[in-house]
């Protein structure tokens, strides 16, 4: 019988798979420049946020199907606006979900946080 095949998930000295590390890193940036003002979403990337906020309204939880779905309604025009930098994190996401082996929790739920925040701050423009 062949030993398995060691993962990150069974083997803690295991390299993070690269889909993992790059949607860490974007989610982790994005964020922190969210934090500091050096990064503000634009009107439809509030509104991409919003929306892929509300398909989650039934579980509160981001999934590939559905961040494709929010992408798709982006546009290209979305890949334009602000260095196209909440396009690429969504689009990064989209791997990382759809295979068990890349899922990590903390990433889905920082970029949960990160997705509310933004639909949040298009929300609260609107009413201003």
């Amino acid at each position: 019988m062949a030993a398995p095949v060691p993962t990150h998930l069974s083997n803690p000295f295991f390299l993070e798979p690269a889909a993992t590390e790059r949607a860490r890193g974007r989610v982790e940036a994005l964020i922190v420049d969210f934090r500091t003002g050096a990064w503000a979403p634009t009107p439809l990337e509030s509104r991409v946020a919003e929306l892929l906020l509300a398909s989650t309204t039934g579980d509160g939880i981001l999934t590939a199907r559905r961040i494709r779905a929010a992408l798709w309604e982006g546009d290209l025009a979305m890949t334009y606006e602000n260095d196209g930098r909440f396009a690429q994190l969504l689009a990064d996401l989209v791997p990382v979900l759809d295979d068990p082996e890349l899922t990590s929790l903390d990433i889905v739920d920082a970029a949960g946080e990160l997705v509310t925040a933004v639909a949040t701050t298009g929300s609260a423009a609107l009413a201003a």
